[in-house]
C-alpha cells in the first residue's frame, strides 16, 4: 500500500501532536505531517518515519514506545493532558497500517471480541496475553470503522463509532487491569468461579488427605501388628519381619508428634492411634521377655566359661541391637529395664573374672614362675580386651552414642554441628562410663590388691606397676596419645586408678628411704670406720634397677624421686658425724661417691645437685689435707713467715741475712733439724694416718696421697724460692729436692 493512498482513504488530521519527555529528561514532541510520523525537540527536526512503517505503543501510566525498523524507541508522557492526543496518534499510526478497503466490524465480531469465551482458564498468565491481544484487534477494528465511515460520508456515524469504541477500550482495559491484581492477590480465584472446578479442586484435595492418612495410619509394613505374638524372634526371618513392622509402628506414632490438628479430631484417626498404641505396648512387651530371657541364659552359660564360649554373648546379642534402639525409643521402661539385667548378670560374670586373674597373678609371684613385669602385662592385656570389647558392644547394643528421641533423628548415628556434637559426645561419655562402671564394681578394687602384692613381693614392686600400668595409660611414649582416631576408652580411666595407687605406692617407698637416711648414719657409727653410708649403695641399686623399669615410659616421677633423694642425701651427709673418722673424711668419701651415683644418671634435673656434690667434695678434701698434712717443716715455715714479715716492713731481700735473727747461722742449724731420712718417717707415719682414716670401699686413699704430694711440693717450692732470694750465693738448699719428694712419696705408696 502506497502513502499517498492512506492519506487520502483517512484524512490524516496534521494538527495531531504529543508532548513527550526522554529517559534523560529532554522534552521532545512526536507529530503527524502528512504521511511522516515526525519527532522534534525545540525547533530542530530530529527523525521521522512513515506511518505505515512503524507500531507504535502505550501504557495506562503514560508511557510511548515506538517500533521502526527492528529499533524501539521509548518515551512518557502525561496521561492526563495528552490521554486524546497519544489515542488520536495510536489510531493514526494503526490505520496507515492498515490495507485498503477492508470492511466494518459488524456489531456480532464487536461482542464477540469483548465476550469472554474461555472463562475457566487457569493459566493467568496467557489469559492476559489473550485479552491484550483482543484489545489490540478491537483497536485496529475502531480505525477501520472510522475509515468506513470517512468513506460513507458519515462524520456523525464516525463520531458516534469511535466513542463506542473508546468506551469498549477502556471498559476493557479496565477488566485487564482488575485481572491482573486479581491474578497477582489470588491465583486460584479464577479457578473458583467455576462450580464445577471448586468440587473437582475439593474431591482432589480430598483424595491427597486420604491418602496420606492411609501412608501413615495403614501403611502395609503394620499388616504384621496382629500377628507379632506369632512371630518368632530367634530366627533372622522373623527379627527382620518384626522389626519391619517396629519400624512402621515407631514412624506412624512419631508422625503424630507433626500431625495437623484437623487431622488428629478426626474420629477413625483416633481410634487407629489407640490401636497403634496397644501394638506398641504389645511388641514392648514381647521384645523385653525374649531379650530379658536371653540374657539370663547367656550369663548363666558363661558362669562356667570355656576358651570357645568366652564373651560369645556379644556376637548372639548383637542381631537384637536394633529392637534394643526401637525399645530406647519407644519404652523407656522396657529400656531401662534390659540394661539393669544386663549389669546385674554380667557384672558379676566379670568380677568372678578379674578375682580369677589377680589371684592367679599372685600365685605366679610366689612360685616365681615369670617375672613381675610380664604377670602384671598379661593382667592387664586381659582387663583391657574385656573392657574394650563390653565397651563397644555396650555403645552399639545399647545404642549410648545415638540420641533416638531426638526430633531431626530417625535413630540412625549421624554428623552434627559441633556444639551439638561436643554437648552429645559428652552426654554419650557420661552414659556409657556410668554403665561400664557398674559392669565392672570391683575390678579397680581387684587390680589395687595385686598392686599391693607386689609392692610387697619386690622392693621396687610399686615402681614396677607404675610403669606397667602408666604405659597402658599414657602410651609407651608417656603422652597420653589416643589410638584410633581419638576414642575414649573407658579401661584406660579404670587403670588410671591403679596407675594412682601403684604412684601412691612408690612415693611410699622413696618416703621409707627418706625416713631412713638417719639410720644409715646411725649404722655407720657402730663401725670402726664410717666409709660410705648405706644409702648411697642403695640409690645407685634404685637407679640401675628402675632406669630399666621406666626405660619405655614416662619418668617424670623417677626424676622427681632421684632429686628429693639426693638431695636429702646431701643434708644427712653435711651432719653426719663418726667417732672415729674425721668428719672431712665422712663428708669427702661420700660427697665423691654421691656425685660418681648422680653423674651416671645423666639427668637434667640433677644437673645443679651434681655440680654442689663436686664443690662440697673438693672443699672436703682440701680441708683433710691442710688439716692432717700441714707443713713438714714446721720450724722452717715458721722461720721464713718471720723473714717475709720483715722483707713487707721494709728490708731488703738481700739484707735479711744481715740480721741476728735470720742469720745464715740461724737457718742453717734449722735446715740441720731436717734430714732427709727424717722427713722420709714422718711421711710414712702421715701415709698410715691416712690409710687409717680412709676406707677401701671409698677408694680415695691414692687421691689424697697425691694431694699431699702436691701440697708438700708447693711448700718446697715457695721455701725454696724464698732461700734463693734471701740468701744468695750462701749455698743453703732443703735437705730434699723436688725429685726426691716424689721418690719418697711414689716409694710410700708403693710399699703399702
Amino acid at each position: 500500500m502506497k502513502l499517498e493512498e492512506v492519506n487520502t482513504n483517512i484524512g490524516l488530521d496534521p494538527a495531531v501532536s504529543v508532548d513527550i519527555v526522554t529517559a534523560d529528561g529532554k522534552a521532545q514532541k512526536l507529530s503527524v505531517e502528512g504521511g511522516t510520523l515526525v519527532l522534534t525537540e525545540g525547533s530542530s527536526r530530529l527523525r521521522c518515519w512513515p506511518l505505515h512503517n512503524i507500531k507504535i505503543k502505550t501504557d495506562f501510566s503514560g508511557g510511548v514506545s515506538i517500533e521502526a525498523g527492528g529499533e524501539t524507541l521509548s518515551w512518557t508522557s502525561n496521561i492526563e493532558r495528552c490521554k486524546t492526543s497519544l489515542n488520536r496518534l495510536t489510531q493514526i499510526v494503526l490505520t496507515a497500517s492498515l490495507p485498503v478497503g477492508m470492511g466494518q466490524p459488524s456489531d456480532a465480531a464487536l461482542a464477540a471480541l469483548l465476550e469472554d469465551s474461555e472463562p475457566d482458564d487457569t493459566d493467568a498468565e496467557r489469559r492476559v496475553k489473550r485479552l491484550g491481544d483482543r484489545l489490540a484487534r478491537l483497536d485496529a477494528l475502531n480505525v477501520a470503522g472510522m475509515l468506513a465511515a470517512a468513506t460513507e460520508g458519515g462524520g456523525a456515524q464516525l463520531a458516534a463509532k469511535l466513542e463506542a469504541g473508546s468506551a469498549a477500550g477502556t471498559a476493557l482495559s479496565t477488566r485487564l487491569s482488575r485481572l491482573e491484581a486479581l491474578t497477582r492477590a489470588a491465583p486460584a480465584a479464577l479457578h473458583a468461579r467455576s462450580g464445577a472446578a471448586r468440587s473437582d479442586a475439593a474431591a482432589r484435595a480430598l483424595l491427597v488427605e486420604l491418602t496420606e492418612i492411609y501412608e501413615w495410619l495403614d501403611n502395609p509394613a503394620l499388616k504384621d501388628l496382629d500377628t507379632l505374638s506369632e512371630i518368632s524372634l530367634a530366627t533372622a526371618d522373623g527379627r527382620a519381619r518384626a522389626l519391619r513392622a517396629a519400624e512402621a509402628l515407631r514412624n506412624a506414632l512419631r508422625a503424630e508428634r507433626t500431625a495437623s490438628t484437623a487431622r488428629l479430631r478426626l474420629g477413625a484417626v483416633r481410634e487407629r492411634l489407640r490401636r497403634l498404641a496397644r501394638a506398641k505396648d504389645n511388641l514392648a512387651a514381647l521384645l523385653a521377655r525374649h531379650l530379658n530371657n536371653a540374657l539370663i541364659h547367656l550369663a548363666n552359660e558363661a558362669h562356667a566359661p570355656t576358651p570357645n564360649t568366652r564373651r560369645s554373648h556379644h556376637s548372639e546379642l548383637m542381631p537384637y541391637a536394633p529392637f534394643m534402639r526401637w525399645l530406647k525409643d519407644m519404652d523407656d521402661k522396657a529400656y531401662d529395664g534390659l540394661v539393669k539385667v544386663y549389669v546385674s548378670t554380667w557384672s558379676r560374670v566379670h568380677e568372678r573374672e578379674a578375682r580369677v586373674w589377680c589371684d592367679g597373678t599372685r600365685n605366679s609371684l610366689n612360685t616365681q614362675t615369670a617375672t613381675v613385669d610380664d604377670l602384671l602385662d598379661e593382667v592387664l592385656t586381659m582387663v583391657e580386651s574385656t573392657c574394650n570389647a563390653e565397651q563397644d558392644f555396650c555403645t552399639q547394643f545399647f545404642y549410648l552414642d545415638v540420641d533416638v528421641k531426638s526430633d531431626n533423628s530417625d535413630g540412625e548415628r549421624s554428623e552434627k554441628s559441633d556444639g551439638g556434637e561436643r554437648n552429645e559426645q559428652k552426654k554419650n561419655t557420661s552414659e556409657t562410663k556410668k554403665l561400664l562402671g557398674e559392669l565392672f564394681p570391683a575390678l579397680e578394687t581387684e587390680l589395687v590388691s595385686l598392686v599391693g602384692s607386689i609392692e610387697k613381693h619386690e622392693p621396687y614392686g610399686a615402681m614396677r606397676a607404675l610403669a606397667c600400668v602408666g604405659r597402658r595409660v599414657l602410651g609407651e611414649g608417656g603422652e597420653g596419645s589416643e589410638v584410633g582416631g581419638g576414642e575414649a576408652r573407658w579401661s584406660r580411666a579404670a587403670l588410671a586408678a591403679v596407675a594412682v595407687a601403684a604412684k601412691r605406692g612408690a612415693d611410699r617407698a622413696v618416703a621409707d628411704r627418706l625416713a631412713a637416711l638417719n639410720d644409715a648414719v646411725k649404722q655407720a657409727a657402730k663401725k670402726p670406720k664410717c666409709g660410705i653410708l648405706s644409702f648411697i649403695p642403695e640409690l645407685e641399686e634404685m637407679s640401675s634397677v628402675c632406669e630399666s623399669i621406666f626405660a619405655r615410659g614416662r619418668r617424670a616421677d623417677l626424676d622427681r624421686w632421684y632429686l628429693s633423694l639426693a638431695t636429702a642425701m646431701l643434708r644427712t651427709i653435711q651432719l653426719a658425724e663418726h667417732p672415729r673418722t674425721p668428719r672431712a673424711v665422712v663428708q669427702m668419701e661420700n660427697y665423691h661417691r654421691l656425685h660418681a651415683c648422680v653423674s651416671s644418671l645423666r639427668v637434667t634435673a640433677l644437673d645443679s645437685l651434681r655440680r654442689d656434690a663436686r664443690m662440697r667434695y673438693s672443699e672436703a678434701l682440701k680441708q683433710y689435707v691442710t688439716q692432717y698434712f700441714g707443713r713438714p717443716l714446721e720450724k722452717l715455715a715458721q722461720f721464713f713467715e718471720r723473714v717475709g714479715e720483715a722483707v713487707a716492713s721494709g728490708v731488703k731481700e738481700d739484707e735479711v741475712c744481715y740480721r741476728t735473727a735470720f742469720s745464715k747461722h740461724e737457718l742453717r742449724r734449722l735446715l740441720a733439724l731436717y734430714p732427709a731420712h727424717e722427713v722420709r718417717k714422718s711421711l710414712h707415719r702421715l701415709y698410715r694416718t691416712v690409710e687409717k682414716h680412709l676406707s677401701e670401699e671409698g677408694g680415695l686413699l691414692q687421691v689424697v696421697w697425691r694431694a699431699m704430694q702436691e701440697e708438700f711440693i708447693a711448700q718446697h717450692v715457695a721455701l725454696q724460692a724464698r732461700i734463693a732470694s734471701c740468701y744468695p750465693g750462701a749455698g743453703l738448699t732443703l735437705p730434699l729436692s723436688t725429685q726426691d719428694i716424689l721418690d719418697a712419696f711414689s716409694d710410700i705408696a708403693r710399699e703399702h
